[in-house]
């Protein structure tokens, strides 16, 4: 008698997986060479010694790897000055031309208000946060060519997707479905694509709004994997987990 062994992974089900050479489930495998993929889970002793130097500003802010976490993640922890941050990239190895898709796992803090977070794609790994003031209209910006899911509470209680292209913020759109309030203490799974010029979302499986007809992004700008989380009160500090992401694109 024999037994197949299913072993469930929810990001398969709950995010479509499109690159530039097609549905990456039918072309991905183990032996595969034609995609880059890099991954972590932040696992063992220590941070891996490729990464950058972590960008944080203020008291107490810090990202910050702790061996022996339950399940592995990194803090991202904003402190307790007015608008301290920290934030973490990976490089700028990644282009829209080339077709990228990122994925993240990240669980917010036991309290939500007062406080900015940016997942996504940056152009940069040193930014003060690749959104300045989605408040702003227009909408101000740190980073030149970016495409995150942001919540800002400086702004309102929801998420929204922001991308800019050579400069300009060319979308700023809240969801407008059933994740559209961010929950505490919740573990969200989020996923940014970048095909060309274009930009697509997706929280939970759920796409939300993108930025597409070429006006999404730069797509030959080279792109980093970014989290980055603000306090938006000097007295609130607030630690947002990043328990896994990861990056794939075509190898050439």
């Amino acid at each position: 008698m024999s037994t197949n062994l299913v072993v469930p992974f929810p990001t398969d089900s709950l995010i479509e997986r499109h690159t530039s050479r097609g549905p990456r489930q039918d072309l991905w495998a183990p032996s595969s060479f034609d995609y880059d993929v890099f991954e972590d889970k932040f696992w063992g002793d220590a941070i891996l010694g490729e990464y950058p130097a972590a960008k944080t500003n203020g008291t107490s802010a810090a990202v910050t790897f702790a061996e022996h976490n339950q399940n592995g993640f990194l803090s991202f922890v904003s402190g307790t000055a007015d608008d301290g941050y920290a934030g973490q990239g990976l490089g700028l190895h990644f282009t829209g031309d080339r077709g990228i898709l990122a994925e993240f796992i990240v669980e917010l803090p036991a309290a939500i208000t007062t406080m900015k977070l940016e997942v996504g794609l940056s152009d940069a790994d040193d930014d003060a946060g690749a959104v300045n003031d989605k408040s702003a209209s227009p909408i101000t910006a740190t980073a030149t060519d970016f495409a995150v899911i942001v919540l800002d509470t400086d702004d309102d209680a929801l998420w929204a997707t922001v991308s800019a292209k050579a400069g300009t913020v060319v979308s700023n759109v809240n969801d407008p479905g059933s994740v559209k309030t961010p929950t505490a203490s919740t573990v969200y799974r989020m996923a940014v694509r970048v095909d060309g010029d274009d930009v697509r979302f997706w929280i939970n499986g759920k796409e939300m709004p993108g930025h597409g007809a070429g006006a999404g992004i730069e797509g030959g700008n080279k792109l980093s994997p970014w989290v980055f989380v603000q306090a938006r009160a000097g007295s609130a500090s607030r630690t947002v987990k990043l328990h896994k992401w990861r990056c794939t694109q075509p190898a050439y």
